[in-house]
């Protein structure tokens, strides 16, 4: 490690350290201009990235680690926990969304969304990553290297007149994942289990990196001068997408719902045939075979994973059904203001696979209050059954049972809840599986 790195670092150290680390820390309100300017000069703006990774800019943009600061609900959510927290919640969830705008003071609370800079804007972006020095699992990135130098997982980097580069052995492996994919709350609660849940799964054991599947190899150049080698998608695929206009929305729509339908394996049991109002098991089992953390996983307190059923007789009549949405499009939850209002009653045959959170005996729609987490999720290599007594019909004949796996990334009493209403029409609903089955009444 060079002198001017180790100078230049351990200056800045405590700076890093307040304003991108510990959850209680607002940040020096005194920082020298200094430093700030400091600051700014080691962060570049990804553009500057573009001339010489071409290939690695245009995945980045449409990702959602670029997405992760212009997200309106992300904004939003910021907002009512600094109100509810009488502004101690701080740079809890900036420093994992915009560690650069949190460094750079532009994010105190109360902060215009409006008024950031460019820098901040560009949430997670290029240098970020790639010029990590220090970090904690699930408490963010504590110090980065000032020094110009980008990291990488490419073990012999090509010399270029633009900035040094350096192989980081943790570059190729999960661990570079951890500091903002498991969540510790501000009360030292963890509430998300991403990294944790692939270190106790056979994926681990057996090597398979988070990369494999988020930013999968493929052959090609680093620069336009640079060797032919294996390199690395920069699209960091997952479940989420992005709700209002944004770069690559349309292809990151497909590209999730591909991914999502080779999430899980899904196997419906029936009988063949029964007798006229007999009562008989419909089984649903949905393994994780094919993903490398439970499912779903991250902010499964917003996730909503579910099996809707749909059995009709032969007049096309529905005789039974389980995880139908309501008009507002909600499920038929204690959530649902049908169900509130006794309008609609609550489907208590629903399987829905996600987390809630509690402060208390109360559960929370706000997760970084919660003093305990229950997750209904699916570990890796794992399954969950769901069994239904569907009742047949008296005449004979087909009953046709219809079953759809499916999966949102939000609900829309959150958004009702948290007053952004007008994103609701942008949610989609993805289906990862479908079965159609026939039972014959004799």
């Amino acid at each position: 490690m060079d002198t001017a790195f180790v100078k230049i670092s351990t200056v800045l150290l405590l700076v890093l350290a307040l304003s991108a680390c510990e959850h209680t820390a607002t940040g020096p309100k005194d920082m020298p201009l200094d430093s700030l300017a400091v600051i700014a000069k080691a962060f570049n703006n990804p553009e500057v990235c573009e001339p010489c990774h071409p290939n690695h800019y245009k995945e980045w943009r449409t990702s959602t680690h670029a997405y992760a600061f212009t997200d309106p609900i992300f904004f939003r959510l910021n907002e009512i926990g600094q109100q509810r927290s009488n502004n101690e919640l701080d740079q809890f969830c900036i420093k994992c969304h915009s560690p650069v705008g949190s460094m750079l003071l532009e994010t105190e609370p109360g902060f215009n969304p409006e008024n950031l800079s460019v820098k901040a804007r560009n949430a997670i972006q290029c240098d970020v990553c790639h010029s990590i020095e220090t970090f904690e699992r699930g408490k963010a990135i504590k110090t980065f290297r000032m020094d110009g130098v980008k990291q990488g997982s490419i073990p012999d980097p090509i010399e270029n007149s633009f900035h040094a580069s350096k192989f980081d052995r943790r570059y190729p492996v999960s661990f570079i994942c951890t500091p903002c994919h498991d969540v510790f709350s501000p009360n030292d609660l963890q509430v998300e289990f991403t990294s944790l849940e692939w270190d106790n799964s056979p994926y681990a054991a057996n090597s398979v990196e988070c990369q494999a599947c988020h930013m999968p190899a493929y052959t090609g150049q680093a620069a336009p001068d640079a060797p032919v080698r294996q390199l690395h998608r920069h699209t960091f695929l997952g479940v989420d997408i992005p709700l209002v206009d944004f770069p690559g929305r349309a292809e990151t729509i497909t590209q999730v719902d591909a991914l999502l339908k080779n999430a899980v394996t899904m196997n419906v049991t029936v009988p063949g045939t029964v007798s006229g109002s007999e009562v008989f098991q419909l089984e649903i089992e949905i393994v994780n075979d094919k993903t490398g953390h439970s499912v779903p996983s991250g902010a499964t307190f917003e996730r909503q994973m579910w099996l809707e059923i749909v059995v009709k007789n032969e007049a096309q009549e529905t005789i039974y059904s389980s995880g139908l949405l309501d008009s507002n499009g909600d499920l038929l939850t204690a959530r649902s203001e049908f169900v509130k209002n006794g309008t609609i009653p609550k489907d208590s045959d629903l399987a829905l696979f996600h987390g809630k959170a509690f402060t208390g005996s109360e559960e929370t729609l706000f997760f970084w209050e919660a003093d305990r987490v229950e997750n209904n999720t699916i570990p890796p290599f794992g399954s969950k059954t769901a069994s239904y007594e569907i009742t047949a019909p008296e005449a004979t004949g087909g009953l046709q049972i219809f079953v759809r796996l499916r999966f949102r990334t939000f609900p829309p009493y959150l958004l009702r809840a948290i007053q952004m209403d007008e994103l609701i029409d942008d949610l989609i609903i993805f289906d990862m599986a479908t079965s159609e089955k026939t039972v014959m009444v004799q």
